[in-house]
């Protein structure tokens, strides 16, 4: 059987489930919190929309959530373990000093940079990474996966801003360009190169 055409290739971005540290509503980046129960349910609920994929690979990134989750869809669709890779670039951001926080939280913590964060003055929290920093290590990550010789479809599990850069950076969408990529928790969004890259489905949950 002769190798499926560029045209043909698609990845797999999959955000992780809830966590016991409430990824639904607390920013965690960095922090290395574990899925909860929920999450793991959310993750196998989402086999059915695998099933019959033919995966190259399996990319996550290093946090436990992402590489928890991306373990359990591979065993689910059969992939074998030397399939499965470590991306560190594909890491969330850093939230720096508001890590694990809610809004509520952060606004009374932080509440000068809260106004401005909220009114798009400042994109940088607290110690934390520098946004142009997390959307070029993603991007560079993301435009080597897709470029590279596999065969097959890839798999990326990883977070909701690792998931949104990575999407920016295969449509180019331009720096400060909007965009309305929804990435819930235990969603896959697919995205299909022909010709250039698009998106295929947008966030299906189960």
């Amino acid at each position: 059987m002769s190798p499926a055409p560029a045209a043909a290739r698609r990845l797999w971005l999959v955000r992780h489930g809830e966590t016991e540290g409430q990824s639904s509503i607390r920013f965690h980046g960095s922090n290395d919190v574990r899925l909860s129960d929920v999450g793991r349910a959310q993750i196998r609920a989402l086999a059915p929309l695998l099933a019959g994929v033919d995966f190259a690979r399996v990319v996550h990134s290093p946090l436990q959530r992402a590489a928890e989750s991306a373990a359990i869809l591979a065993g689910l669709c059969g992939v074998p373990a030397a399939r499965v890779q470590t991306e560190e670039r594909l890491r969330e951001i850093s939230f720096g000093a508001c890590e694990g926080m809610t809004e509520a939280e952060i606004a009374a913590a932080f509440p000068d940079f809260w106004r401005s964060y909220q009114g798009g003055g400042v994109d940088t929290f607290p110690d934390g990474e520098p946004r142009q920093a997390f959307v070029a290590r993603v991007r560079a990550a993301v435009l080597e996966l897709a470029a590279a010789p596999w065969h097959g479809d890839l798999l990326v599990v990883s977070h909701r801003g690792t998931t949104r850069q990575m999407l920016r950076a295969l449509l180019a969408v331009p720096a400060g360009g909007a965009d309305a990529f929804g990435v819930e928790l235990g969603s896959v969004t697919t995205v299909r190169h022909a010709g250039q890259w698009q998106i295929e489905a947008l966030g299906l949950l189960p």
